[in-house]
């Protein structure tokens, strides 16, 4: 399994002198299946932004099977307002974004799959959460918003680590 963040786009991210945080984040995934298997199902999958020490609102995407190398791609819409307390170094530097209107925002999947074998035999339902690292985002229609991460206003394929999920992830999902 390869997960890709292959586009991201930032519509709306700013904090209120009340510690509410309005956004509008739109992500799309690449997930490909390069086995040699009959497939791949993801019976449960949900999408995690975080930013600035704090994690927003996960959102659930659909399930899906997966045929022997093939890419589908998942489309991750977050938007809203959410209390966000930010103290010290984590309040200063979204100020700081404010300003630059470019914000750094990571991304994790927590998924559970079943592999699917040639006789018709299935595996055990595995969890693994998906890293796709830290990557800068420019608020469009900011005075800055002719850098998305990569040059030119394209925003820069970022690849994502998979790690099967043990104690040290958050389970809530689970």
């Amino acid at each position: 399994m390869k997960f890709h963040v292959v586009d991201a786009s930032l519509t709306k991210f700013y904090l209120t002198n009340d510690d509410i945080l309005h956004y509008n984040l739109a992500v799309k995934i690449s997930v490909r299946n390069g086995n040699k298997l009959e497939g791949i199902s993801y019976p449960r999958i949900r999408s995690n932004p975080s930013c600035y020490g704090k994690d927003l609102p996960w959102v659930p995407l659909p399930s899906f099977r997966q045929g022997t190398k093939n890419t589908t791609m998942l489309y991750s819409v977050f938007q809203g307002k959410t209390s966000f307390k930010l103290r010290g170094s984590n309040l200063k530097d979204i100020n700081n974004d404010q300003r630059d209107g470019s914000y750094s925002i990571s991304l994790y999947l927590y998924i559970t799959t079943q592999l699917k074998f040639a006789g018709g035999g299935k595996s055990v339902l595995r969890d693994f959460v998906v890293n796709c690292g830290l990557f800068r985002l420019h608020l469009l229609g900011s005075s800055s918003s002719n850098n998305q991460t990569g040059s030119g206003g394209l925003f820069k394929t970022k690849r994502c680590e998979n790690h099967p999920r043990d104690q040290t992830y958050d389970d809530t999902f689970y």
